[in-house]
């Protein structure tokens, strides 16, 4: 697994971590600790060394599980710990906001619950109607502190971008969905990041498990699971993605590939981006993690295009209902 910088950061990761949504039981049906332990001590131990999370995930769960996870490993072996604020940390009451007391009160809760003493990377979830520089101004606060090594941002536009920067207080990363079948940032954000010297991950850039390669035409998901309300999973919609999927599958294995290796490398040959979030469930599925993170050929990508080209034309006629 090859490792890159996170922009001007200092840090320098390896290109695919963990993402701790279903850890924490949140938008992804029920999730057994255990498992999610065992997740993540497969995936240090497949390369990875860094893991993303946040305390709306579960309502604090999925930190706890983190913090669980990493006491049982020896302090040179824990990942890199990134979480995020911004949104409270109750999973029934889900409220945008970031001032300077929430910024300061969410991360001291944060370490606290991953029993850690710096948080990595502390990341802004969704943008706030806050004035940027009360936000970025308390960001700054706890860089000063020692509670927080790098700021970050997740979900913002160019404009957010350029008003958080304007500030002149840290920024050193964005975190945005991206995949191949939602490409948009590979246009937008991502150049943006690349000449601002910004770290940049994607996340769900499996498409939330689609690309795995592993649905069949009858699926189906759990209780609480929100991918089952989403235009994209269900219907003539989500069997057109399937047949999409089972060309890149085709693709892969013509080159020695999986689908999620060939899915994470096109990604990874994007100028501007750092690194992909990749959610795991089970020690198998961490295991996996470390089978990810090459990128591919420009060969190889430009048919990975063809697919997704012939895929977003079909879209276009096929309703979202």
């Amino acid at each position: 697994m090859i490792r890159r910088p996170l922009g001007s950061s200092g840090l320098t990761i390896s290109t695919v971590g963990l993402g701790a949504w279903a850890i924490g039981g949140w938008m992804w049906g029920a999730q057994d600790d255990a498992d999610s332990i065992a997740a993540i001590h497969a995936a240090v131990d497949a390369g990875v060394d860094w893991i993303d999370t946040a305390p709306i995930y579960g309502s604090g769960r999925s930190e706890r599980i983190v913090g669980e996870a990493l006491r049982q490993l020896p302090a040179a072996r824990r990942p890199l710990v990134f979480t995020k604020f911004g949104l409270g940390d109750d999973s029934e009451q889900v409220a945008k906001s970031a001032t300077r007391t929430q910024v300061v009160a969410e991360c001291d809760a944060s370490l606290k619950r991953l029993g850690v003493a710096r948080i990595d990377l502390f990341q802004l979830h969704w943008p706030a109607p806050q004035d940027m520089a009360e936000t970025a101004g308390a960001c700054a606060e706890l860089v000063k502190a020692g509670k927080v090594r790098c700021v970050g941002v997740s979900n913002f536009s160019v404009a957010q971008l350029d008003a958080w920067t304007a500030t002149g207080l840290p920024l050193h990363a964005l975190q945005s969905p991206y995949s191949l079948m939602r490409p948009a940032v590979a246009d937008t954000v991502l150049p943006w990041c690349q000449a601002h010297g910004l770290g940049a991950i994607a996340y769900s850039p499996l498409f939330r498990g689609m690309l795995f390669g592993t649905w069949s035409a009858n699926k189906s998901f759990p209780p609480h699971d929100s991918r089952s309300t989403h235009k994209d999973y269900r219907g003539a919609r989500l069997a057109r993605h399937l047949v999409a999927v089972a060309e890149l599958q085709e693709l892969a294995a013509d080159h020695g590939l999986t689908c999620p290796q060939l899915a994470i490398g096109a990604l990874l040959s994007t100028p501007g981006l750092t690194g992909c979030i990749v959610g795991a469930r089970n020690a198998a599925q961490g295991a996996a993690l470390g089978w990810l993170g090459e990128p591919i050929t420009a060969e190889q990508q430009a048919a990975v295009q063809v697919v997704m080209s012939r895929l977003n034309a079909d879209l276009v006629g096929i309703p979202e209902g």
